[in-house]
C-alpha cells in the first residue's frame, strides 16, 4: 500500500513537467508535407511497353520462320526428354492396381472374419476341478452326455 501511495506521489510531482496532448487538438498542430515528385507521363511509350513489343515481334518472327515439327527438333527433344512415357505409366498403373486388390482382399478377409464355432478351452480339466460332494441338491447338471469336440468333427 506504502509503494502504491509513494508512487501515486511521484507522479503528481512529474505531471507539471510532462506536457499532455489532448485527443481534440488544434489544426494547427498537423502539418501535411505535399508530395513533391514529378511522376512520369503513362502512356504505351514506356520503356517497360516497348520490351514488351519487341519481344512479341520477335517471338511471332521466330514461329514464322521456325524449323517444321518433327522428332529432331530441339524443343520436342527437350520435352520429350522430361516427360514420362506411356509405357511408364502404366506399368506403374498396373502395378497401383495390384496393391490395390491386394489391400482389398486384406480388408475383406478382416471384415468378413467370425468367431470360430467352438470355444476351445485352455485348460479343459478345471471343468472337474471342484468336489463333488461340496454342491447342494439340484444345483449340479448332469454331464455324462457330453462329447468333446475335434477339429475332424
Amino acid at each position: 500500500m506504502l509503494a502504491r501511495t509513494g508512487l501515486v506521489a511521484r507522479q503528481r510531482v512529474f505531471s507539471p513537467l510532462i506536457r499532455q496532448r489532448n485527443a481534440s487538438s488544434s489544426h494547427e498542430d498537423h502539418h501535411v508535407e505535399e508530395d513533391s515528385t514529378v511522376y512520369p507521363k503513362e502512356g504505351f511509350t514506356s520503356p517497360a511497353w516497348r520490351r514488351f513489343f519487341v519481344v512479341s515481334i520477335l517471338a511471332g518472327v521466330a514461329i514464322k520462320f521456325a524449323e517444321e515439327q518433327s522428332e529432331e527438333a530441339f524443343i520436342t527433344r527437350w520435352i520429350a526428354m522430361y516427360t514420362t512415357s506411356s509405357e511408364k505409366w502404366l506399368d506403374m498403373n498396373a502395378g497401383h492396381t495390384a496393391l490395390s486388390k491386394g489391400s482389398a482382399e486384406t480388408v475383406h478377409l478382416i471384415t468378413s472374419a467370425s468367431r470360430p464355432p467352438m470355444h476351445r478351452m485352455r485348460f479343459p480339466q478345471m471343468l472337474d476341478n471342484a468336489s463333488p460332494f461340496n454342491v447342494p441338491v439340484g444345483i449340479s447338471a448332469d454331464t455324462d452326455d457330453f462329447v468333446a469336440k475335434t477339429e475332424h468333427e
